[in-house]
């Protein structure tokens, strides 16, 4: 175990706010000159888009855009028959020839013959109704009825939905204290803007305007080369850990670490290639988990790697190797019950994950010794996922795919129920179960954290965006 050469940069003391910034990953491949052709070249170099984001390749440059959302057709566009206004009736149209026979005029001009019965007209009635009278048009998401918390997610058997909050615009990352009251930070801003605020205690969030810490380095903010701020963000109650990558060869990056009690003491590690990250614990073990591409001075290669906390000064390690083939990083998690969820971008280009029993992680952290992860308990996820996070004993995926356009299509939130064999060492992987179904693409998931034993739910539609407590029901 190496111990830390931090950087150490003063806070920031005076308030400042930021312009409202598009939210963007870690970058994972290496740069290049140009940096992309198409948008393939985009995903392979800079991973997974954010929920709701697509990339494109503008001026042979990277970049992303939101993605639309086709409109969903009613089943009575158009009506089956013609919309019936009532006059004239469906008979054929007066000749204008005066009737021919004795009896009362019809409420027309004459006609050349009795009144038709045609009423109501000769097509059928729409089987569905549609939004007005007559049609208003296609249903869209901006007329798709909306649950207040929800929006057009299906919640199914099994969890419950409790609190909400809104979710302010412009946060890449956010995350909580270990609670039992969740003091709340986030990162606002997803570029070389990117710094760290205070939200308050949970439901109650609201973001601060004093701007505590910038969250990139001063020499990254003054070079010409763009940053991604990470969508990650850890606080073990003493230290606020978030992170980004830049657009040079490499993906070069660093870890922040704010600290809370003594911000002048606050500074940055080198992590290139850092994704994503979980805080581990276990007995006098403790670490944030970060996956990436190396951590300090240590040599590089994309795995997992661990700041240890539990060291003063703080240490680092690598905790874990990816299998030959590995193309990128990918996520992290650590249930409640210390179960951790390491994944990685495979040669297939979809994200896996593994369980790794709490036993063999502090195994690997107190020795120094990293854990081939192929050889661990795989969570068996069923599709592609673009985000994770703990829920309590187990670990929460947003499932789905890649379209022709390569935009990320959801089709469910899922949990798998993590725990350990007899023996401590073997995880035990429960079966998937559905918490949110995407009924539409009306409303998405931008978003999973942890929360205590809960997870919070970033959703966003026509609403706005929020965050929605999920909580198993017991």
């Amino acid at each position: 175990m190496k111990t830390v050469d931090w950087k150490r940069v003063a806070p920031w003391t005076k308030s400042a706010s930021l312009a409202v910034t598009t939210f963007a990953v870690a970058l994972l491949g290496t740069g290049c000159n140009p940096e992309c052709v198409d948008q393939f070249d985009c995903r392979a170099d800079n991973g997974q888009p954010p929920a709701g984001q697509q990339w494109v390749c503008v001026d042979e440059k990277c970049e992303t855009e939101p993605v639309e959302q086709p409109p969903t057709p009613d089943s009575g566009t158009p009506d089956a028959g013609l919309v019936d206004s009532g006059t004239p009736d469906a008979g054929p149209v007066d000749s204008g020839t005066p009737d021919s026979g004795p009896g009362p005029a019809d409420s027309g001009t004459p006609d050349a013959g009795p009144v038709d019965s045609g009423t109501p007209d000769s097509g059928p009635v729409d089987p569905t109704p549609d939004a007005g009278t007559p049609d208003a048009g296609p249903v869209t998401c901006e007329n798709t009825p909306h649950d207040a918390k929800l929006g057009t997610l299906a919640l199914q058997p099994g969890f419950v939905a409790t609190e909400t909050a809104p979710l302010p615009d412009g946060i890449s990352a956010l995350g909580s204290s270990p609670g039992p009251t969740y003091a709340f930070y986030a990162v606002q801003g997803g570029g070389k803007d990117a710094a760290l605020y205070s939200m308050g205690t949970w439901p109650d969030l609201q973001l601060s305007t004093t701007r505590l810490y910038d969250v990139v380095t001063p020499e990254d903010r003054a070079g010409s080369v763009a940053v991604y701020a990470g969508g990650y963000l850890i606080n073990d109650g003493q230290r606020v850990f978030t992170g980004y990558t830049t657009g040079a060869s490499g993906a070069p990056g660093s870890v922040s670490l704010y600290d809370i009690a003594t911000p002048a003491s606050s500074s940055f590690l080198s992590a290139p290639k850092n994704y994503s990250a979980a805080a581990f614990s276990n007995g006098n073990t403790s670490a944030v988990l970060i996956n990436g591409g190396g951590l300090g001075t240590m040599p590089t290669g994309l795995g997992i790697y661990g700041l240890v906390t539990s060291e003063n000064p703080l240490g680092t390690v690598r905790v874990a190797n990816f299998p030959e083939g590995t193309v990128g990083s990918g996520f992290t998690a650590v249930a409640d019950n210390g179960v951790a969820a390491l994944g990685y971008f495979n040669g297939d280009f979809v994200n896996v994950i593994y369980g790794v029993a709490p036993s063999v992680v502090a195994q690997a952290i107190t020795s120094g010794t990293p854990v081939e992860l192929a050889s661990q308990s795989p969570i068996v996820v069923g599709s592609d996922f673009d985000s994770a996070s703990s829920f309590g004993a187990g670990v929460v995926v947003n499932r789905g795919g890649y379209d022709e356009n390569f935009s990320f299509v959801s089709t469910d939130v899922s949990r798998f129920a993590l725990s350990t064999s007899s023996g401590g060492d073997t995880v035990n992987v429960g079966a998937r179960a559905a918490v949110l179904d995407y009924v539409d693409q009306c409303t998405t998931v931008t978003m999973l954290e942890p929360l205590g034993s809960d997870v919070l739910v970033g959703v966003a539609d026509k609403n706005g965006q929020r965050l929605v407590r999920l909580q198993v029901v017991p």
